[in-house]
């Protein structure tokens, strides 16, 4: 018996699961081996879409970056460092397509910040790898020249210049923001991440005093898939600047702040019907809660909160998203996402990477 008992225990301790922390376990790293072949034009959903062709790329990134961070897995890290570097060496994501008869860069750009957000959030864990410092001018380069590329107006051809599409002030802007922060993240750009806090505060000061967000209101049916949608962006922005002074958790004068936003959304999701007051009539139990599940290619829309959760514990908002998010034996853990730069529940986790 006793020989039975050590042999159990030998198998359990060579099992890779043995001894893992949970911090191990969130950061796993990409499976596969393949690399995606770089994608050199973007032409958005208006042409079916290169989000879904740019997405294993993304999630490569995504999940090297994690395994970096949290495992100090060096394969993993030169797997995203040589992809970076082949894509680079491509051109990719370098051509933005117009599309529809106006003319309009909207999409594109879209799918390009989308896909910088992911790669950068990225790149800021990776460059600290042996692969990342041998190649990080070659990357760099081409980054610069993706966030060049990305920080203009959007809309049709013809009223771009004025930046007049409602793009140019939604969510979507939102993105262009991160991008920037992201981007002063890596160079130390005070002058970006300014630029990218006014757009943050814009949001917060046009907000309601309910906390809900007027242009995503006005999404009827989808107003809060895209309440959600500004949120991750703002609660992402706050972690991003806050190195450089800015406080986007700062009430206004009228004591209305981003945890209201918060509290909005998470209102909206227990009592749906009473959205249909500031959704245009839309019926309120028509919304869309598909940010709740998993995303079929391993993303999960809510992955910004376990920032929020991080950073506010203690807070009432924190403990109902808590009931929101799966758990680390179900589907969708550990939380990971394009539009928070990465796996939000590894970076928790590993707060002081080794």
């Amino acid at each position: 018996m006793r020989r039975v008992i050590l042999i159990a225990l030998t198998v359990l301790m060579a099992s890779p699961a043995f001894g893992q922390s949970k911090a191990y376990k969130a950061c796993r790293p990409p499976a596969g081996h393949g690399e995606p072949a770089p994608i050199v034009a973007i032409q958005g959903p208006a042409h079916h879409g290169t989000d879904r062709a740019i997405e294993p790329f993304s999630l490569l990134q995504m999940e090297a970056a994690a395994a970096w961070r949290g495992r100090r897995d060096e394969p993993a890290a030169n797997r995203g460092v040589e992809a970076l570097v082949h894509w680079a060496r491509a051109g990719a994501l370098r051509e933005v397509v117009d599309a529809g008869p106006a003319g309009s860069n909207t999409n594109s750009i879209y799918s390009l910040r989308r896909a910088l957000i992911a790669i950068l959030g990225s790149w800021m864990e990776l460059r600290t790898s042996p692969a990342g410092r041998i190649h990080h001018a070659e990357i760099e380069r081409w980054l610069g020249d993706l966030v060049a590329l990305q920080d203009v107006p959007t809309g049709g051809e013809k009223s771009r210049a004025k930046a007049e599409a409602v793009s140019n002030h939604n969510n979507h802007a939102l993105l262009r923001a991160t991008v920037a922060a992201q981007w002063a993240t890596l160079t130390g750009s005070r002058e970006l991440a300014d630029k990218a806090a006014q757009t943050a505060v814009a949001t917060i000061d046009g907000m309601r005093a309910d906390g809900g967000l007027p242009l995503e209101m006005a999404r009827g049916s989808r107003a809060l898939w895209y309440q959600r949608h500004a949120i991750a962006s703002l609660v992402y922005l706050a972690d991003l600047l806050q190195p450089f002074g800015q406080d986007l958790w700062l009430p206004r004068v009228d004591g209305v702040d981003l945890h209201r936003a918060i509290a909005f959304l998470l209102n909206g999701i227990e009592q749906p019907e009473l959205l249909s007051a500031v959704t245009g009539g839309e019926v309120g139990s028509s919304q869309d809660f598909s940010f709740l599940v998993r995303r079929g290619n391993g993303r999960h829309y809510m992955a910004w909160a376990e920032l929020y959760r991080a950073r506010f514990p203690e807070r009432d908002e924190s403990r109902r998203l808590g009931v929101l998010l799966p758990q680390i034996s179900e589907p969708g853990w550990p939380l990971l996402d394009d539009y928070v730069g990465g796996n939000t529940t590894c970076r928790v986790l590993s707060s002081d990477p080794a």
